[in-house]
Parts: C-alpha cells; sequence; structure tokens
C-alpha cells in the first residue's frame, strides 16, 4: 500500500508537469497529448488542442511513450512499464521520498528555511555585485584616463565622448556593485546564522541555542 501511494504520488507530480505522452494505436494512429492519468488498466491522454481528456483502453493501444519516463507495453491486456521506465519510475519516487522527508525536517526547523533564503539571497548579491564592481572600477580607469590630443580633432572628440560614456558607466557599475556587496555579505552570514538557530527543550520549558 505504501509503494503504491508513493507510485501515485510520482504519477500525480507528474501530471503536474504536464508531461507529453505518445500513444501508438493498433490501428496506426498516433495520439500526441497530455497525461492525466495512467494504471495497468486505463490511459487518460489530453489530445494537443483538445479541452478534454480521452479514455484509452489496453486492447486499442500498441504500445505508449511518456516523456522523462519510457515506454509502455501491453501485456495480458494490461500496461507494463518496460526495464527502463520501471528504473526512472523508482528515481521519481526516490525523489518524492527525498522531498517529503526534506519538508518534513524544514518544517520541524523554520529557521533553516529562512536562513537559507538568506543566504541564497546574499549570495546572489554577492555574485553579481562583485563582478559590476570590477567591471565598474576598469570602466572608471579608461574614463578617468588622460585623453591625449591628435591633430584630427573628430578623434579626439569622439574619444572623449567614449571616456565620458566609460566614467558614466563605471560609475553606475561601481555603485550598484558596492551596494549590491555590501548588502550580499551580512545577508549570507546572517543567513547562516539563522539556519544554525536551534530549540532545545528540556524539563523546565524551552531554550535556544547557536552552533558555531
Amino acid at each position: 500500500m505504501k509503494k503504491l501511494l508513493f507510485v501515485m504520488m510520482a504519477i500525480f507530480a507528474i501530471s503536474l508537469n504536464a508531461t507529453v505522452v505518445d500513444v501508438y494505436m493498433i490501428n496506426g494512429k498516433k495520439i500526441e497529448g497530455v497525461l492525466m492519468e495512467q494504471n495497468d488498466s486505463v490511459l487518460i491522454v489530453r489530445p494537443n488542442n483538445m479541452p478534454d481528456g480521452m479514455f484509452i483502453k489496453p486492447e486499442l493501444v500498441k504500445y505508449f511513450l511518456i516523456s522523462g519516463i519510457g515506454r509502455y507495453d501491453v501485456v495480458d491486456g494490461k500496461f507494463v512499464p518496460t526495464q527502463q521506465a520501471k528504473a526512472a519510475m523508482a528515481q521519481v519516487e526516490q525523489k518524492a521520498r527525498e522531498k517529503e522527508k526534506r519538508n518534513r525536517v524544514l518544517a520541524a526547523n523554520p529557521n533553516e528555511v529562512i536562513g537559507k533564503a538568506f543566504k541564497n539571497t546574499g549570495a546572489v548579491c554577492i555574485g553579481v555585485g562583485i563582478p559590476s564592481l570590477v567591471v565598474g572600477s576598469i570602466l572608471m580607469g579608461i574614463g578617468c584616463s588622460d585623453v591625449k590630443a591628435t591633430d584630427n580633432p573628430i578623434d579626439d572628440q569622439n574619444k572623449a565622448k567614449t571616456h565620458a560614456n566609460c566614467t558614466t558607466a563605471g560609475c553606475v557599475l561601481m555603485s550598484t556593485g558596492a551596494a549590491l556587496t555590501i548588502v550580499g555579505i551580512p545577508l549570507h552570514i546572517h543567513g547562516k546564522r539563522i539556519a544554525e538557530l536551534k530549540f532545545n527543550y528540556t524539563g523546565n520549558g524551552a531554550g535556544m541555542s547557536v552552533d558555531f
């Protein structure tokens, strides 16, 4: 019963992701659509450009292919997955178990969820901020460098304009990069600390400790 529950969860997850199914009929026709429901005795497919689902029985089918899973043949009037499809379904079931376990752990420790969100946000800010700061510094260096005069005033004007544009872009990137970096570092550090907050329950009540 427990295994059947995970199989149904896996199939439900596949359905939510609008999994494509190709059904090869005995009469030679092919039906392409979205998998709505599937078990060993019936297949429900919503054909492309159709609003409603279609019930398909095994006696009408040669075989069908589920995207990301594999092939199902008809054996003794039932839909039977190939070994490859069974292996793929086992991986889906395993991922469903891991996700369920991870959700239980996160529900038991909400600080980890908050801390992880802070850490991820901080990492993104740092990942964008530092390169922006570096590129902005380079552009500022180019923009603030001296423009050597030549005998061609048009070239001198174009160079001066280019340097001015580099200076402007450098100021924007440097200020943005610095702001993101300044914000990102504390977010990442505090996110880690929040994630490490743990509630300890003793006979006298609840306490809180921080692991470093």
